[in-house]
């Protein structure tokens, strides 16, 4: 019923499809639009990269190189090659911008660690650290979670307590999880038992949970043990545990 001129009422539309999980949707009026004659914005972009396939996102590549795009829609494109699997075009993109803000460097860093560079994710890390913008509690989680999922052990422990001491961050629970899930990755769960208990947080389901699958990946039945007790007393009516 409302006036389909107005770029505002389609890209409203489209944020409701995809925040309703329905991406396909959201393509279908996003095509919709642009046959209509609707001139795209920022926002349209922004909003519709992350639900793109790689097809599609380089379509809109095409556009937004031909266009005056904001930091945030780049911002979007990096995330938008990173899950798609192409890291080094998600690089590409990040080392092309004219000026990367907070959200530009965790996105990379993120995109590296999502494909197990940790090595690269940290040394960006240090880049970003070096040209003035102070990383965040997100941007830690990003490079803790590349560390895990590339071995770096001691790297994501040193990294985690630089975190505290260097930058002044207090650690949230992702933070934490990232750590156990490092240790036990790697094997080190006598390690990851003490780390909970030295929590300031009390530990829930998930992080107890979390040991206890890397116990059962690693055949390590005492901590095992004490970490099923755990998840027994938090949970005594759950069958599973």
């Amino acid at each position: 019923m409302m006036d389909k001129s107005d770029v505002v009422t389609w890209n409203a539309m489209i944020l409701g499809y995809i925040d309703m999980g329905l991406g396909h949707l959201a393509l279908e009026r996003f095509r919709e639009m642009q046959g209509k004659g609707v001139r795209i914005d920022n926002t349209s972009v922004s909003t519709i990269l992350p639900v793109c396939d790689l097809r599609c996102g380089k379509q809109i590549h095409a556009y937004i190189r031909k266009s005056n795009c904001t930091v945030g829609v780049y911002n979007a494109l990096i995330h938008m090659y990173s899950i798609g699997g192409c890291i080094e075009y998600a690089y590409s993109v990040f080392s092309t911008m004219v000026k990367e803000d907070l959200v530009s460097w965790n996105t990379i860093i993120g995109g590296f660690g999502m494909h197990g560079l940790g090595q690269t994710a940290m040394k960006l890390l240090q880049e970003m650290t070096d040209s003035g913008i102070s990383p965040d509690s997100v941007t830690f989680s990003s490079a803790l979670s590349a560390c895990s999922h590339s071995g770096l052990v001691d790297e994501g422990i040193e990294l985690f307590y630089r975190m505290i001491k260097d930058f002044g961050l207090t650690p949230v629970k992702e933070h934490f999880s990232c750590v156990i899930d490092m240790l036990g990755r790697a094997g080190r769960l006598e390690d990851a038992f003490h780390f909970i208990n030295e929590m300031p947080l009390k530990p829930d389901k998930y992080i107890w949970g979390a040991l206890l699958a890397a116990c059962q990946k690693h055949e390590n039945v005492n901590v095992g043990n004490l970490a099923a007790e755990k998840l027994i007393d938090l949970e005594p009516h759950e069958a599973s545990h």
